[in-house]
């Protein structure tokens, strides 16, 4: 049972045991702290600027046979709380929260299948109204596309999320290795499919992550398809949570 840490650099923060780094993008990426690298074995490490932490998620299916698995950040951690508004609550009180105890997450999989962030909105409107905000309008119609020709009986999951106005993000997670088997093995045959009917050489550096945004995306299609039983945690940023910024959200909690 494992929580891997992803990270395209070195960094400081305190792991609890059971939490391992993994260096995403390890064929281009310093390595000076020895982290797991994401290039050994099988792997995409290439792709990291357009896949993202889903680098590090394709080594570990295809690299680590854990019985427990999770993929978080190296900024991004799970809480041990189950809402955004308990975990600044403990912040206030406690001035901290610590990322969620590998035997907790164990304990919680006794009674569930995903252990997923706590979902939120990216945006006015939709979730498909949302990406097309930020992102390539075309880029989500050709992933539809694709879904229909390779998994057509995941269509109608699809669209439910995509009229969904919130969902989990980040591409973090904590499950069973035969569930995350049976995740990666369907979202990489979608993954690679898109890539080849999408052109994103001209697109800026931040537009080029695409498929790691697809995969936020379409991890939540996944466990709609599957009706997965889903525990959802309180994620937070390590370079943001503190007692300053729990005042202004339960302020801006209050203004809604």
């Amino acid at each position: 049972m494992t929580m891997y840490v992803i990270t395209h650099k070195a960094f400081n923060y305190p792991l609890p045991t059971g939490y391992t780094p993994i260096l995403v993008g390890a064929n281009k990426n310093a390595n000076p702290d020895h982290y797991q690298p994401d290039n050994e074995g099988k792997n995409i490490s290439d792709k990291n600027p357009s896949y993202c932490e889903l680098t590090g998620l394709y080594w570990l299916w295809k690299n680590i046979d854990d019985e427990y698995i999770g993929l978080s950040h190296y900024r991004r951690y799970f809480s041990k709380y189950s809402t955004r508004g308990r975990m600044y609550l403990a912040t206030l009180i406690k001035g901290k929260v610590t990322p969620i105890s590998l035997k907790e997450l164990d304990r919680l999989m006794k009674t569930t299948e995903w252990i997923l962030s706590e979902p939120e909105q990216g945006g006015e409107g939709t979730v498909k109204q949302q990406f097309e905000n930020f992102h390539h309008t075309d880029d989500l119609a050709i992933t539809r596309q694709v879904i229909k020709e390779l998994s057509p009986d995941v269509i109608p999951a699809f669209d439910q999320v995509m009229q969904q106005s919130q969902i989990s993000f980040y591409n973090m997670f904590y499950t069973s290795k035969s569930e995350m088997d049976a995740y990666c093995d369907w979202l990489f045959k979608i993954l690679f499919e898109v890539e080849k009917r999408t052109d994103i050489s001209n697109y800026d550096q931040y537009q080029q992550r695409l498929y790691g945004f697809l995969g936020e995306r379409l991890l939540n299609v996944w466990l709609k398809y599957r009706q997965a039983s889903v525990k959802y945690l309180a994620e937070y940023q390590t370079d943001e949570l503190d007692r300053n910024y729990a005042i202004e959200r339960f302020k801006q909690k209050l203004k809604r």
